[in-house]
């Protein structure tokens, strides 16, 4: 069944029309989400969420955007929130140390990506999960996080040097 027809179908109450739907983007939206969140348990209730929100709001769905962008949408702000709301209630505790570890001689690992990712800005980092490793198209991140594409594309390229930036950083950390 399409997309379209699932939607359909959903809107009229339809379960498992609903169900299948969240069978599609089940992984895409988890990995959106894991890429905004650190807890692998946090992740899977975040993403849940998610999907309960979207299909409370189904109704309200204008297909003005894709259906994907719509409800990453949903998943970026309950993401972002989540960690908003982590953020405060740590706000005056010292960060723990790290341990040591051995320069990456080729490049980060994924593990020090997303060590990485979690240092940077909600912006930076929502706006490079849904590029670089969800591979959306400038056009549906604007769509996304509901902001201009000029504003896409400068959060990108700030961010990116960023990221660059905090990995010399820890890279002239650990050779020391």
């Amino acid at each position: 069944m399409d997309e379209s027809e699932l939607l359909r179908r959903s809107r009229r109450g339809d379960r498992d029309a609903f169900g299948q739907l969240v069978a599609r983007y089940q992984a895409p939206v988890y990995r959106v989400v894991r890429g905004i969140l650190a807890d692998e348990a946090e992740c899977e209730d975040v993403a849940q969420e998610a999907f309960l929100r979207a299909y409370e709001n189904i109704g309200r769905f204008r297909a003005e955007s894709g259906f994907f962008t719509w409800l990453y949408r949903i998943a970026v702000n309950e993401a972002l929130r989540v960690r908003r709301k982590k953020a405060s209630v740590t706000a005056g505790e010292l960060p723990e140390a790290e341990a040591p570890r051995a320069p990456e001689e080729d490049g980060p690992t994924l593990a020090t990506l997303q060590r990485l990712l979690g240092r940077l800005p909600d912006d930076y980092r929502a706006i490079l999960v849904l590029r670089d490793l969800e591979g959306l198209s400038y056009q549906d991140i604007s769509s996304t996080l509901d902001i201009p594409l000029g504003t896409v594309e400068s959060r990108i390229f700030r961010a990116r040097q960023e990221l660059r930036a905090m990995w010399r950083r820890m890279k002239e950390t650990q050779a020391r």
